[in-house]
């Protein structure tokens, strides 16, 4: 018997339960196992949520809330590359035990670790050079299959996201993973089998229920179905849930309109205004922007924009944050670092960003503190989350205007939701369980649990125990603990995958 997880990055049953009747394998795992909503972590991100799924940890315990965040002491922004993953991961305990896994696809794994069996990392951290182990892998993947870590051309920075030559891209990816996955289940029949899809849920921020977003899930549904065999026992879940977007609220943009947020003062003249708009036009046009950028010095950069193009990017952005006269500085998604250590200008904070309406609809569901988040607060987590409402999409500041608060959608149709999937079906997984408080750092302790292994004492999730049928192994036996374990600290490159996070439009 194999255990296989697939993870599919931003899955959602509104997204695909009108699809069904054209989705014959997920239907099956539907009909003849369960099905649940999954809660993912706060902030429902993709960068702390792999890790998350991974470890069975919540943000706070890994260190890592967004794609940038602040470090407090230097208030500098650090890229999630550079906080490394310390925590062991739930296949290497499984390894650990002489278990044989195979890892695919995975997000925010890097460096690659020794497992027993192979793993191959994914998403936008993955390095060509170094992506697999044994480290000889990659080289039988690139030859054998002529594998593509990342595709040419990625729907969020492509002219028409739905090309057929972008969305045939992202096909053949999607058929490379799985012929792969039948590689390694036939060459090291694994214990468990573990695949992520990461890149589709760019198509699916670009163009939510298209046609093209269709054909990638019949593609998966009709892989999956020639991957199963009768006494697998799978799972499928996402890192978090979309919904449509219907307007754009800029939260560094709020903070500054009500002094929250200060920048440094730049003293431009109005020739120099012109000649950074002019170089700005021509950079547009032969593709330097970025390079221009970081050799004009700060002072000759408008703080706002003379042109209908982009002005500043985020690091332009950050470094004219005045860090000494203000009170707070916020991510994308919601994410809010106060900077006073006054609990009456954070509860202030607080209450104001409860009220705020944008288009006669309040913009967030609910304004929590650090504490009523995470039980154990990390040294730099923010301050505040936020939960937002239906319809809207959260950024940190406008491409088009800095001094823009809110407006209508200028990039994703799609953008993150707490709420994501959970499906499962085998000999070991119930017809009947009540999954409803399932949580994404649940999956670790879970699936070890299945696999017969005993739960590290550090994870924050728990086994959901409701999952496994009456009279199965997992049912019958009880849930152990062993002492949880932290690897050496190691720092990670982070300039080519910032670069690769704009091109995929996570960053401005």
């Amino acid at each position: 018997m194999t255990t296989i997880i697939l993870g599919i990055d931003g899955a959602t049953f509104d997204l695909f339960e009108q699809w069904l009747p054209d989705l014959p394998t997920i239907s099956s795992i539907i009909d003849d196992g369960i099905s649940a909503p999954l809660e993912s972590c706060t902030p429902p991100v993709t960068s702390p949520a792999w890790r998350c799924y991974a470890t069975g940890k919540d943000p706070s315990s890994l260190g890592i809330y967004w794609w940038r965040q602040l470090d407090r002491e230097t208030n500098q922004y650090v890229g999630a590359p550079d906080v490394p993953l310390r925590s062991k991961c739930y296949w290497e305990y499984l390894s650990d035990r002489g278990l044989t896994v195979d890892v695919l696809g995975i997000p925010l794994n890097t460096p690659p670790r020794e497992v027993n069996g192979s793993l191959v990392l994914g998403g936008p951290y993955a390095d060509s050079e170094d992506f697999t182990y044994p480290r000889a892998l990659g080289e039988t993947l690139t030859t054998r299959f002529n594998y593509h870590l990342h595709p040419t051309t990625d729907p969020a920075s492509a002219a028409e996201p739905t090309h057929s030559n972008v969305v045939n891209e992202l096909e053949s990816i999607i058929h490379q993973r799985f012929e792969v996955a039948e590689w390694l289940r036939e060459k090291d029949e694994p214990d468990l089998l573990n695949i992520t899809l990461f890149y589709i849920n760019h198509l699916q921020h670009m163009s939510w229920k298209s046609e093209a977003v269709k054909q990638l899930w019949e593609t998966i549904d009709a892989r999956l179905g020639k991957l199963l065999e009768e006494d697998d026992n799978i799972l499928i879940h996402s890192d978090h849930g979309l919904h449509e977007v219907q307007r754009v609220f800029y939260l560094n943009a709020w903070l500054k309109q009500h002094g929250y947020l200060k920048l440094k003062e730049t003293q431009v003249t109005p020739m120099e205004t012109r000649l950074w708009n002019a170089g700005r036009r021509v950079s547009g046009k032969v593709g330097i922007q970025a390079a221009l950028s970081k050799i004009i010095p700060d002072r000759f950069k408008p703080s706002s924009s003379e042109v209908g193009g982009r002005i500043v990017d985020q690091s332009d952005f950050e470094s004219r944050i005045d860090f000494e006269r203000s009170i707070a500085v916020g991510l994308p998604h919601g994410l809010v670092y106060v900077l006073s250590n006054n609990e009456k200008v954070k509860r202030k904070l607080m209450d104001e960003l409860s009220e705020i309406v944008d288009s006669k609809q309040p913009v967030f569901s609910d304004i929590l503190s650090l504490e009523e988040v995470y039980s154990n607060p990390g040294e730099n987590s923010p301050d505040i989350f936020t939960k937002w409402n239906g319809g809207f999409e959260i950024k940190d500041i406008s491409g088009v205007d800095p001094d823009t608060i809110s407006g209508p959608p200028q990039k994703f149709k799609a953008d993150n939701h707490p709420q994501g999937i959970l499906l499962a079906s085998g000999p070991d997984i119930s017809e009947e369980g009540n999954l409803n408080q399932a949580k994404l750092y649940d999956l670790a302790p879970t699936i070890l649990h299945l696999l017969g292994h005993p739960i590290p004492d550090d994870m924050d999730g728990k086994v959901l125990s409701s999952l496994f049928s009456q009279d199965s192994q997992p049912e019958r036996n009880d849930v152990r603990t062993i002492p949880g374990q932290i690897l050496d600290s190691s720092t990670q490159e982070s300039t080519k995958v910032e670069n690769r996070l704009r091109d995929l439009g996570y960053m401005e």
